[in-house]
């Protein structure tokens, strides 16, 4: 895959970038891994499974696919397990995910990838086949004994759907049980109800306690021999992987899925995961060394999505791009052999606290649609009243602890302030849930995620982006930052939702990893920040220089900003209780690159004057909030729909519009779409019906009205404060 939108010569100074963060880390004493969450979409990607439900009627099937595909392209070798997941409140079952498994040391764990199922098609396979397996499998492992047991539904107690074989290693030995006391032949055992593999599904409990207890399980699902692992080491697990594939070749089968559990965590076996997640097909990177390892990795995943029809993007139906809506977190941590660099180091996490709160741009230039205090990344001081001032006293705390410490007082003194609103402490912008967690069976990983991320649609950008927050793990390690957090008010939902002052920031950060002997351009994150805040439209104007006199061009540049959608209170649902986001506003920055054009005209939006502020780079930027359409419930319920706004410059001299457009939040004709564009060309279509020149109002007279701007929105005109003037 191309690093487009790198050129080669950019592509060459990122990678010599890398080397420099990787020298500062070494320099350090730091080994830090890292990771993430890209999520992926098929090209159009219809139904609720795409959209807001885990899982669904295709979603399984793409996995599969991809998973295949990586297997082929990036692993030969590798194993694909399919197994349990994430397992939420109110959800029946756990979600499944699937699971690819490769030895790190190359000796193949799978050699011959055609014999797993690479989709969800009906296959053809009938309960004889599992015997057939299970018989071969014993022959392959030389048990004395074949005590395979038939296996049925309780809603069909007479009709065999696969076998169950008593299975464990014991010192270096296969060894089995015969369950027939228990379950006398030929009744088939009775498995619970459910839709769980039939290893999840054994009536364990009634065996004698001196029987084994764990058993490997074949059965027919939909025409699809499943072959359910029973709990092992990994030693045992790619010893028993390399039986079951000797047994399947000897009985001649194939379409088969091998599900159950997966040995625990080794770094013998990286493992990539494929999750099902809400409206996205979850991709955990396993852990990598460097960041040109996690590049390497970023660029294999994308190229097989892309080889099954998956996509890190969605268009909307006015024609907008925006990423895929699951997020694509990032998480740092360190070699399971190490101590985590953030025990290791106690100033590195209050020092990445502070950064990423004095640094606004860090919160809101990577994240998604739906940002601020109820979104899934919640900054700190968007969390609760208290959070700043509490966790000055908790950072200075966990700078005192020395190494070793006591981690489980370091990971309370986190633990109840990193989180949202309502407590939960995985929504939170850096979460801590998998740092030194009690209460969680992975929570004691050492790990800290970045959440305020987005998948972006080309991997060469979403690796920039981790390199860039890699490069801040590498500077604040090498000096830990110190001093008091930032009482942002007002300016932090104002100042920085306007694509120009998130740019400033980011400018100041990368400015201030040189210091540092990182070397990393802000030019490498202009494609992550024109597709965060895409260009909407644009005045080009003549004016004339004061003094010379000399006619010269200036420009006006119209982008899309940033809105945070605030979270309203309880309303009854299907008979319980829900609340949701008043997703009705929308906001956008005007910027002009020449100061000295604002002493000479001015911008109007549906007739009121908005306040421009200067940027540290020349020029100056405002903002632009509007109802962009009406929702029940929602917040100002009386305000009406602003669009389309009616923009105009005007002369200041003469008070005359010499130019106008209109912005449409749909479309330029007010008419619908059917679907969503077929592909980019149609989605810039659409995107360019939306700006309108308006050639009506130009040299019109305008009375120029006089309006407050309050402190919490010095830089932004919120057309809900003020009457709607005639357009």
């Amino acid at each position: 895959m191309s690093t487009a939108p790198f050129s080669a010569s950019s592509w060459k100074k990122i990678h010599a970038c890398g080397q420099a963060v990787e020298a500062s880390l070494a320099r350090s004493g730091v080994a830090l891994t890292m990771g993430g969450e890209p999520t992926f979409v098929p090209i159009q990607p219809f139904g609720a499974e795409w959209q807001t439900a885990a899982l669904g009627p295709t979603k399984l099937a793409y996995a599969r696919r991809f998973a295949h595909a990586y297997v082929r392209a990036a692993h030969p070798g590798a194993v694909i397990l399919e197994t349990s997941g994430k397992h939420y409140p109110g959800e029946p079952l756990p979600r499944w995910t699937l699971l690819v498994q490769r030895r790190a040391d190359g000796v193949p764990a799978w050699r011959n990838l055609a014999l797993l199922a690479a989709d969800t098609t009906t296959g053809t396979h009938t309960p004889p086949a599992a015997k057939k397996f299970i018989t071969a499998l014993a022959r392959t492992l030389a048990l004395k004994i074949t005590p395979a047991l038939p296996l049925a539904e309780p809603t069909a107690p007479a009709a065999t759907i696969g076998y169950a074989l008593p299975l464990d290693h014991a010192e270096g030995t296969w060894v089995t049980d015969d369950w027939h006391p228990t379950f006398p032949a030929p009744t088939p055992v009775p498995l619970f109800p459910g839709e769980s593999p039939a290893g999840l599904r054994l009536p364990l409990g009634q065996l004698p306690e001196s029987s084994l207890r764990r058993a490997l399980t074949a059965e027919i699902r939909d025409g699809t021999l499943v072959i359910f692992i029973p709990p092992l080491l990994l030693g045992s697990y790619l010893t028993l992987l390399s039986h079951i594939e000797a047994a399947l070749i000897a009985a001649k089968l194939s379409d088969v899925v091998l599900a159950g559990y997966a040995p625990p965590p080794d770094a013998a076996l990286p493992t990539v995961g494929l999750a099902s997640d809400p409206g996205v097909l979850e991709i955990n990177v396993a852990p990598c060394a460097t960041w040109a390892d996690y590049d390497h990795q970023l660029t294999q995943l994308y190229a097989a999505a892309a080889s099954v029809g998956l996509c890190a993007r969605k268009l909307q139906l006015n024609g907008r791009e925006v990423g895929t809506g699951g997020g694509a977190h990032l998480v740092f941590g360190a070699p399971p052999e190490l101590t985590s660099p953030f025990f290791a180091f106690p100033a590195l996490l209050p020092s990445v606290i502070r950064y990423f709160q004095h640094h606004p741009a860090l919160s809101y230039a990577f994240t998604g649609a739906y940002m601020g205090p109820s979104s899934q990344a919640p900054r700190i001081d968007e969390s609760t009243f208290e959070a700043l001032y509490e966790l000055e006293i908790a950072c200075a705390a966990a700078e005192t602890l020395g190494t070793p410490q006591n981690l489980a007082l370091y990971d309370l003194l986190f633990r109840d302030l990193l989180m949202d609103r309502s407590g939960n402490t995985h929504r939170a912008e850096i979460s801590v849930d998998k740092l030194w967690n009690p209460f969680s069976p992975n929570g004691r990983l050492g790990l800290v995620e970045f959440r305020a991320f987005e998948t972006h649609p080309h991997p060469s950008v979403q690796s920039v982006v981790g390199l860039f927050l890699r490069a801040l793990l590498a500077r604040l390690t090498a000096a830990p930052v110190h001093g008091p957090f930032i009482r942002w008010a007002g300016e932090l939902h104002d100042r920085f939702f306007l694509p120009a002052f998130v740019w400033e920031d980011l400018t100041a950060i990368c400015a201030d990893l040189k210091k540092y002997d990182i070397p990393f351009d802000i030019e490498w994150l202009r494609p992550a920040w024109e597709f965060r805040f895409p260009k909407i439209g644009a005045f080009a104007l003549k004016t004339k220089a004061a003094k010379t006199k000399a006619e010269k061009k200036i420009t006006i540049e119209f982008r899309q900003a940033l809105e945070a959608w605030p979270l309203l209170g309880e309303s009854p649902n299907a008979g319980t209780v829900a609340r949701t986001v008043d997703a009705s506003l929308d906001r956008m920055e005007a910027r002009v690159s020449d100061p000295a054009v604002l002493t000479g005209g001015l911008l109007l939006v549906n007739g009121l004057p908005c306040e421009f502020r200067p940027t540290a780079q020349p020029g100056a930027a405002t903002g632009i909030r509007y109802r962009a359409f009406y929702l029940t419930p929602a917040l100002q319920p009386h305000v009406p729909v602003h669009a389309p706004l009616l923009l105009e410059w005007v002369d200041r001299a003469t008070l005359q519009v010499v130019a106008a457009a209109r912005w449409h939040v749909w479309n330029r004709y007010n008419s619908a779409y059917a679907t969503v564009p077929v592909d980019e060309t149609e989605a810039a279509h659409r995107r360019a019906d939306r700006w309108e020149p308006w050639p009506h109002t130009v040299g019109q007279s305008r009375f120029i009205p006089k309006i407050d701007f309050p402190p919490e929105g010095r830089h932004t005109l919120d057309l809900r404060r003020y009457p709607a003037q005639a357009r």
